[in-house]
């Protein structure tokens, strides 16, 4: 039986790690928390209540401070949508010097063994408005950027964005850079958005140096046009001309793609594209799903999909593929009992029997997957097929 505990694990707000997953709850000081519970039986680890002060090393007191890029943009009420990464058991969450009102920020470095704050850095040392936000970790490297973070046109032109990268074991500040946000970070890389006159256009850059490695030659319609980062590849929908973009992060290498799909990376073994067309006006059958092996690997048609729905991945894992199957305009009625999270192998075929219903993927590891349905957590632990 899965293991159901009071936590709202949004997707994007929770994190396994090793046998623990971590939730991030609330939005700003006052109702923002992060919870550490253990994955097999529910057990409180650690706690961190924004209503409380916090005691911030080098810094004095802190209000953890839940705050992101944009707004989680499924649910009814106003949710920042902060990072939620583990960088060499160091989870950065931001912090603000009071509750309400001008003051300054930065970034605590959180022990997620244990809790205990290792560092603290102040990204804003004067009283602002503005608020630190971590917006990409990679695997040494955490980046903050500072700016106004509520509303989801992030940032507005109004606002000069600064992003801040610093050591994730230190907290050391590495390099830092105006009119750049950070997206997201794999290895000893990360992609940010970078602002000229009033266009962003996509970077990779070294996490440590802030190297460019690769520049985007179409613009982003905003600082947050980014589909996902894994397995040493980003990818990217600029929307403003409808274009997909593959990026090798370690070289900065653009991969050429034989598809308008948008694929999703995944981290999976060995690391893939998937794309599936069974979501265009007709449901395209088990063809429509197709792999691809990183980095220089041919397009492959699966084989055993249901011909009626279509896969939207989310992550990697070992050999599986893990996301939703939705139906289509062209689905049938029955075809709707193929609906839910699954899990896949490369040929599209199900691995285990599907969670039907409204959940959603939170987050998944090889022993753990978390989902989230009406304001709770389910863990489920993984069997080996």
């Amino acid at each position: 039986m899965p293991l159901t505990v009071p936590y709202e694990a949004l997707v994007g707000r929770a994190r396994i790690v090793g046998d623990s997953v971590v939730v991030v709850d609330g939005t700003g000081t006052e109702t923002g928390r992060v919870m550490c519970f253990g994955a097999a039986d529910g057990s409180k680890k650690w706690a961190i209540d924004g209503s409380r002060a916090m005691s911030v090393p080098g810094v004095g007191e802190g209000w953890l401070c839940v705050v992101g890029p944009a707004f989680l943009g499924y649910v009814s009420k106003p949710v920042q949508r902060p990072t939620v990464r583990v960088a060499r058991d160091v989870l950065p969450v931001s912090y603000a010097g009071a509750v309400k009102g001008a003051t300054t920020s930065g970034v605590v470095g959180v022990d997620v063994r244990t809790g205990d704050p290792v560092w603290g850095f102040t990204a804003m040392p004067v009283a602002s408005t503005d608020r630190t936000m971590v917006t990409a970790v990679a695997e040494s490297v955490v980046l903050a950027t500072v700016s106004a973070p509520f509303g989801p046109f992030f940032p507005d032109r109004a606002h000069q964005p600064t992003t801040v990268a610093v050591d994730a074991e230190s907290g050391q500040e590495l390099w830092r850079a105006k009119d750049v946000v950070g997206l997201s970070g794999d290895g000893n890389s990360v992609v940010v958005a970078k602002r000229t006159t009033t266009e962003w256009f996509p970077e990779v850059r070294d996490a440590r140096t802030g190297e460019v490695r690769w520049t985007g030659d179409v613009r982003l319609v905003g600082a947050i046009d980014h589909e996902g980062t894994a397995a040493d590849h980003v990818v990217l929908n600029p929307t403003d001309k409808g274009v997909v973009q593959v990026v090798r992060l370690s070289t900065g290498k653009q991969l050429k793609l034989k598809t308008d799909e948008i694929p999703m990376v995944m981290a999976s073994d060995p690391p893939l594209l998937v794309w599936d067309s069974g979501g265009s006006w007709v449901a395209k059958g088990p063809n429509g799903f197709v792999t691809q092996t990183l980095p220089n690997g041919s397009p492959t048609k699966g084989k055993h999909r249901h011909h009626g729905v279509w896969f939207s991945g989310a992550y990697g894992v070992g050999p599986y593929l893990w996301g939703r199957t939705k139906t289509t305009l062209g689905s049938k009625p029955e075809d709707s009992a193929f609906e839910g999270l699954v899990v896949l192998d490369r040929t599209g075929a199900e691995c285990a029997p599907a969670l039907r219903g409204g959940y959603e993927l939170a987050d998944v590891s090889r022993d753990w997957l978390v989902v989230s349905q009406k304001g709770f957590a389910q863990v489920h632990r993984i069997s080996p097929a």
